[in-house]
């Protein structure tokens, strides 16, 4: 099915139900925590943080799926081979289950090796183990949505997406309602609510792609041949994209673990705050990350047709608007992150010291805005060894930062350094990008899912 050619107005219409769907996860991850704040002390929003930290390896570890699934889908899509589309998405559903079968079988490992690494005090702790322990029932569910999701992502049915996480969102909200407030379970309560809502979603997702395969003509004759399944050139491309998202996602996982593990260790009212601010840092990072979705999806259909000027005008148009939405989300922080604020804690030493470093979370989206661009238009042209050898590279750099910025400001000098890191990031892809274009404008007898 051939793609029309992209203009503001379709980027628009592609980006705006990716901006709602993107948003409504850390929506609810904000009502988590206001959720707790409202009813827990600062041991129990610092443990809801630091449990956040414990899963991350495994949600971010593993957020290759739906990037490759993207990338493998769109170059498809963009070759017209629905036979070969069809199977990206099997392939991808057959990971999804296989691993996330061992994340359950290994929980109680996981606990156990997470929180011997992770610093804070007992009472954190304790409350990190109680939400950790629901969440890594939700695996399966998780992963299944990255395998379904990055599929529609690929093939430009971005309006799914709103209706999934639409459904995420307000099954996780009603359930954080009823289980803190109403049952006072505390962390467990709402790590129980977020992996219910995420079996909900994944229920929503599946009726979608069968709705889609079905608009597009039904499935294709061949996509369930074994061969053409285990077919090696295939199986062996997404093995490579996937091995290299994982490093590079797992980089990114450490360089944001050691930034609440350094709150961690600088007090649990540190720990807490970093907790609520980076509620809004996510908000952003989601919302932004619908036109990087986007790009991701045109610059896929650009490199499966070997289109140098199609993969330039779905840069600049992406780019463009998300730059401009990053402008919004900074002023809307810098007048609306006070007044939210006031209203969603109720521990007035966690919200005295939030309130200093709201400028900084303002700076985000400004400084945030190239990197997560330029991840879209690396996922989309599945470049995912260039985007691990980068991630590397500026998680270093950050680290470095670090060590040097946070003893000597404290606070302060932790915010600075993270800060830093999002320049980093954007800088390390920045250098890489003139390679993929000549990647891109190779012989078409070169690997096409091969990295630059």
């Amino acid at each position: 099915m051939a793609r029309p050619e992209l203009n503001r107005k379709r980027a628009f219409s592609l980006a705006w139900p990716l901006i709602f769907a993107n948003a409504a996860q850390p929506l609810a991850g904000l009502t988590d925590t206001a959720v707790i704040s409202l009813e827990g002390m600062a041991a129990q929003i610092g443990g809801v943080g630091l449990g956040i930290v414990a899963y991350s390896p495994l949600y971010w570890g593993f957020y290759f799926l739906r990037m490759g699934t993207t990338g493998l889908a769109a170059q498809a899509d963009g070759a017209d081979d629905e036979g070969s589309l069809q199977r990206v998405l099997m392939r991808s559903i057959a990971v999804a289950v296989v691993v996330g079968i061992l994340i359950i079988a290994c929980q109680w490992l996981w606990r156990g090796a997470a929180f011997s690494i992770l610093q804070g005090s007992a009472d954190v702790e304790a409350a990190a183990d109680a939400y950790l322990a629901p969440r890594l029932w939700g695996g399966p569910a998780v992963l299944g949505m990255f395998a379904l999701t990055g599929w529609l992502i690929g093939v430009g049915r971005t309006g799914s997406l709103m209706a999934i996480h639409i459904v995420f969102a307000a099954v996780n909200i009603a359930l954080d309602l009823l289980f803190v407030l109403g049952f006072g379970w505390g962390p467990a309560g709402v790590g129980w609510a977020t992996t219910i809502a995420e079996y909900a979603g994944l229920a929503v997702a599946a009726f979608y792609v069968i709705r889609v395969i079905g608009q597009r003509g039904g499935w294709s004759e061949d996509t369930f041949n074994a061969d053409r399944l285990r077919d090696i050139t295939a199986v062996m491309a997404l093995f490579r994209v996937s091995v290299a998202l994982f490093i590079r996602s797992m980089t990114l996982v450490v360089a944001f673990g050691w930034f609440q593990n350094t709150a961690a260790r600088l007090g649990d009212v540190v720990i807490a705050s970093n907790q609520v601010l980076l509620q809004f840092i996510t908000l952003w990072a989601f919302a932004l990350d619908a036109f990087a979705f986007t790009a991701e999806s045109e610059v896929g259909a650009a490199v499966g047709r070997r289109d140098v000027p199609r993969l330039r005008r779905a840069i600049r148009i992406t780019t463009e608007l998300a730059l401009g939405a990053a402008v919004v989300f900074t002023v809307i922080t810098l007048l609306a992150g006070p007044p939210v604020l006031r209203l969603i804690v109720e521990d007035e030493t966690v919200r005295a010291f939030a309130m200093n470093y709201v400028p900084y979370v303002a700076a985000v989206p400004l400084l945030g805005v190239w990197a997560w661009q330029l991840d879209g238009v690396f996922t989309g042209a599945t470049r995912a060894a260039t985007m691990a050898i980068a991630s590397i590279a500026a998680a270093g750099a950050y680290l470095a930062s670090d060590a040097v910025l946070t003893p000597a400001f404290g606070v302060a000098g932790m915010w600075w350094a993270f800060l830093a890191f999002y320049l980093y990031r954007g800088i390390s892809l920045a250098v890489a990008y003139p390679a993929l274009e000549r990647s891109v404008s190779a012989p078409s007898g070169s690997n096409r899912l091969g990295d630059a």
